[in-house]
């Protein structure tokens, strides 16, 4: 049985899906209502349920994707409602430097958290106007056309199964967990859950999973031949002890694949982040002591946050299709707010010279990482 057959006869019709776990919000941003009581109050709307963090990367490189959906279906009865258990005054603040058209949801309390046992962000559930749960969707995967066909009750709803459902995860010992690392083939629709407890990643492009696990742009990984188009993998521990979990992944992740990664040192066309030398140019802000450092969105058209000079330069290796070398000279960090359009070095290279900085083109020596099969015993 092929694939499309197989998701033919696992959708079920709108009015046989299960309703929705009831949620309360508290306050709410960017709506006609202060709070959410019930989800019953949104009934006669479609609602997307999107569970998100301002320090969650692919959350925020989402929104201006969830901007576009919400105005392509503005004037139709339909919700977008994202959620984050952050505290308002910092929601109230990120909004005032980021564009939001989402009804952006404050649940401290994690009432919808606790409702739908959600474990990371980015996650979302679209929901019918009868309250129906129609199906788990990953935020970057939602379609237009999927939310029209709710609208239109023609949606064919998709069995949803949370956390504590799956069966082996059932199974699992009750007690805190401190440290869990799993390895495993891929399952279902492509997905990278960040959390405080952890990571967790299934179904995207085998390089673009090993980019985040080695903490490096795709572009820099050689590869090839694939061991697997893509696999999964699940790493909690705390966030203490993250980087050393990140590099237990790496090992878990070549043991159970069949390779190795080896750095590769070779010439290459790059570019160089140096400053600009038009007469009266700008230069970068510097970071505010107490901001925490952390660079967001990087490579795909919106970049911000707080980093070194080396550590923008290294995140815009992905926007820039190409390697990326500090040659500024600066020390210390800086905050950069960059838009442009994705993978457009030239326009790129204009949203840089507002903030005194440009790249300059040049080959130089880069370190690359080479994917290659491990030897048989």
């Amino acid at each position: 049985m092929n694939a499309l057959a197989l998701a033919a006869l696992l959708a079920v019709p709108s009015s046989a899906a299960p309703a929705a776990p009831e949620f309360k919000i508290a306050k709410v941003f960017n709506a006609p209502v202060s709070e959410i009581k019930s989800l019953a109050s949104l009934k006669g709307k479609v609602v997307y349920l999107e569970f998100w963090a301002t320090w969650c990367g692919p959350c925020v490189a989402g929104i201006p994707r969830s901007n576009r959906i919400i105005e392509a279906l503005k004037g139709e009865p339909f919700v977008f409602l994202a959620v984050t258990d952050e505290p308002a005054d910092k929601i109230a603040a990120y909004m005032k430097t980021h564009e939001m058209k989402a009804w952006v949801g404050i649940d401290e309390a994690k009432s919808s958290v606790k409702a739908y046992k959600n474990l990371g962000r980015p996650d979302g559930y679209l929901i019918g106007k009868d309250g129906a749960l129609l199906a788990r969707i990953f935020p970057d995967h939602l379609q237009e056309s999927e939310v029209r066909d709710a609208i239109a009750g023609r949606f064919a709803a998709k069995p949803v199964t949370f956390a504590d459902e799956d069966g082996p995860e059932a199974a699992r010992p009750k007690g805190k967990a401190f440290f869990e690392l799993e390895v495993s083939s891929a399952s279902g629709k492509g997905a990278l859950t960040l959390g405080d407890d952890g990571i967790e990643g299934n179904g995207l492009p085998f390089a673009f999973m090993l980019s985040y696990i080695w903490n490096v742009e795709e572009e820099q990984f050689l590869i090839n031949e694939k061991p697997v188009e893509t696999f999964a993998f699940r790493l909690k521990t705390t966030r203490a002890g993250f980087e050393k979990g990140r590099e237990a992944l790496k090992l878990a992740v070549e043991s159970a694949l069949g390779f190795v990664v080896v750095p590769e040192l070779k010439e290459a066309d790059a570019y160089l982040l140096s400053l600009s030398t038009a007469p009266g140019a700008s230069r970068p802000q510097a970071a505010e002591p107490g901001m925490k450092s952390r660079i967001m969105g990087s490579g795909a058209g919106r970049l911000f946050g707080k980093a070194t000079m080396p550590g923008f330069a290294k995140a815009l290796w992905g926007g820039a299709r190409r390697p990326v070398i500090d040659d500024t000279g600066l020390t210390g960090e800086y905050f950069l707010d960059l838009e442009w359009k994705g993978n457009d070095a030239a326009a790129l290279d204009r949203a840089l010279a507002a903030t005194g900085l440009r790249l300059v083109p040049a080959r130089r020596q880069v370190e690359f990482l080479r994917v290659v099969p491990s030897k048989k015993n």
